[in-house]
């Protein structure tokens, strides 16, 4: 999943984590350095990011925990390939659960491919910091290691991520990706307008889901009352599910927007998960400078 926002320049987690700030990423997808007439430079973007809904590989938070997100990003990649990234992130529910305004972070530190090749790849370790006992679905995720694959051609694009997780739970989640880029007419020498329909598919396990539904339980036991955390039982390695996305991306000169209507199918559920598809909405801004 070329990162280089969590969330905002991801073509996996770009829509919250097609695995990869996703979705994501993330997050509208980090292109390989040698893509543009900047390729020699390096380049520092800072974005913002809302979103109808708070996804993360595949899953949810019940409705009534997620009203959505607005979240900053800030992202580095120099020339030799290396890139870091920060992001924070706030959910519009917060005051209801009684979260922090910025109830959740990534820091991400990684190596991507550069020159004109066919064939794109990102290696990437991310650490997730969330406050709390938060109500997001990644909340009891700590350390991400992460790698793409990404094949270019002049039909389709694919892509397959890997994302192993330790630390607070351990999950291995697979990611495949088919996209195909439309150019759209727009005036301005410096403005392209790209429709890019995405179906994307991903299988794992999902340890980090079970802990999101689980509930802590107060036990009697004769004269004595011990509160226990419970979680749902949890299917082994198998689909999680299915993205189908639309991202209409705009860019002018160092100014980029991107929309991404989504729709995610989810399978195999954990008890007490969130069943039934549903249709969000992204909406990305970002700034390139240098």
């Amino acid at each position: 999943m070329p990162l280089v926002l969590p969330g905002l320049f991801m073509p996996v987690r770009f829509v919250c984590c097609l695995v990869p700030l996703a979705l994501a990423g993330t997050l509208a997808a980090a292109q390989p350095a040698a893509a543009d007439s900047t390729a020699a430079l390096p380049r520092l973007t800072v974005g913002l990011r809302t979103a109808s809904r708070t996804t993360y590989l595949m899953r949810a938070p019940l409705p009534a925990d997620d009203q959505g997100l607005l979240g900053p990003a800030l992202s580095y990649q120099a020339p030799s390939g290396f890139l870091a990234a920060g992001y924070l992130n706030h959910s519009y529910n917060s005051e209801t659960l009684r979260e922090p305004y910025f109830n959740y972070g990534e820091l991400t530190a990684g190596w991507q491919a550069t020159g004109d090749a066919d064939t794109y790849w990102t290696v990437q370790y991310t650490r997730l910091l969330s406050v709390g006992d938060s109500h997001l679905v990644q909340g009891a995720l700590r350390n991400n290691f992460s790698a793409n694959v990404t094949q270019f051609s002049d039909y389709l694009t694919a892509g397959l991520s890997a994302d192993a997780f330790f630390g607070g739970t351990s999950d291995l989640v697979l990611t495949l990706d088919v996209r195909h880029a439309f150019d759209l007419p727009v005036p301005g020498e410096r403005t392209t307008l790209t429709l890019e329909p995405t179906v994307a598919f991903a299988a794992g396990s999902q340890r980090f889901y079970a802990a999101s539904l689980g509930r802590t339980q107060v036990v009697k036991k004769r004269r004595t009352t011990t509160a226990v955390f419970r979680e749902p039982a949890t299917p082994g390695f198998s689909a999680l599910g299915y993205l189908f996305s639309a991202p209409l991306s705009l860019q002018a000169g160092r100014l980029g927007v991107l929309a991404t209507p989504s729709y995610l199918l989810p399978l195999n559920l954990p008890a007490d998960g969130l069943s039934g598809g549903f249709f969000f909405l992204t909406l990305e801004v970002s700034r390139t400078f240098w």
